[in-house]
């Protein structure tokens, strides 16, 4: 799936566009790197096809494309977060809408307002939830995680999924949403962090370290699972459980995607910089053979008091 105006340019325009943006992504300052990120694979370019989720979905139950294992994903959220009819949930950073629409569609809550930091994809995913008749109880806008614009205690649920890694800095998020949530509230989180007890050399820490600046991951949020939770209490939340989805989220992921690039049908849909950025990543994840910083998928539930 495409937005409207990519579908409308010749192949060779939307490539020179997308060349020209990945370039600039190196002279963009660093804050902003993760929105021209978002906008490259906001064209098409990326493994799902009926969807426009951009997650690595979860393969528990053997999903057949990345289509189901992202509605799956988004289920586990709202299972896990145990959305009611009546509650109103912030979800901090929406993507394209994919979540929202399903949730509402699956779970019926009360109202869905949506933060994202990328112009494309709320207005794209404004598009889309009104297409589907969504607009009165979706509200997506600009605007970010770290500096939540609304009143304290005004949600019931807030989640993250597969977003807070890219906040600067998470525990900025944890302080805001901790602070709109309503006593009794629920934060829930898909997040990547790293594994624990890792032993690197200077060098690969180097390395690493260069990959997590170009994803637009800032050093104040690489801490592991068990550290995450103790950030968690450390800003009120009680009832904090943080577990590691790793082998039902990252490491089939891989797998498929390593499959669909092997296929040359899905090699001339990619833009080749967008495929070398999936393949990179993925071949690190099943065998690490550049001894970088393993990362891990956690699932984190808290409440407020």
């Amino acid at each position: 799936m495409v937005t409207a105006s990519s579908s409308k340019s010749p192949l060779w325009s939307r490539r020179a566009r997308e060349l020209m943006m990945f370039g600039s992504f190196f002279f963009n300052p660093s804050r902003r790197r993760a929105n021209v990120l978002y906008e490259l694979v906001s064209t098409g370019n990326y493994l799902t096809e009926r969807t426009l989720f951009r997650n690595v979905g979860y393969w528990k139950n053997c999903p057949a494309t990345l289509d189901d294992a992202c509605e799956a994903l988004a289920r586990l959220t709202a299972e896990v977060a145990a959305f009611g009819q009546n509650d109103r949930v912030l979800d901090a950073g929406f993507g394209f809408g994919d979540q929202d629409m399903y949730w509402m569609e699956h779970f019926g809550p009360r109202q869905i307002v949506g933060l994202n930091v990328t112009q494309s994809q709320v207005e794209r995913a404004r598009e889309r939830v009104a297409e589907r008749g969504m607009s009165e109880r979706i509200s997506l806008q600009l605007g970010q995680a770290t500096q939540i614009p609304f009143e304290a205690a005004s949600f019931d649920k807030v989640v993250a999924l597969e977003s807070a890694f890219h906040f600067h800095t998470r525990e900025d998020f944890f302080r805001e949403a901790f602070r709109v949530l309503k006593p009794g509230g629920r934060l829930v989180t898909l997040d990547m962090v790293p594994q624990p007890d890792q032993q690197l050399s200077a060098w690969q820490r180097f390395v690493s370290d260069v990959g997590f600046h170009f994803w637009q991951i800032c050093s104040e949020n690489l801490y592991d699972r068990n550290e995450y939770a103790n950030r968690l209490g450390k800003h009120g939340f009680c009832g904090v459980k943080v577990e590691t989805i790793y082998d039902e989220t990252m490491l089939p992921f891989a797998r498929y995607s390593l499959e669909q690039l092997a296929k040359p049908e899905i090699m001339r849909k990619l833009n080749p910089a967008v495929a070398t950025m999936i393949e990179l990543p993925s071949r690190s994840m099943l065998d690490n053979p550049w001894g970088l910083v393993a990362m891990d998928y956690i699932l984190a539930v808290a409440d407020k008091p």
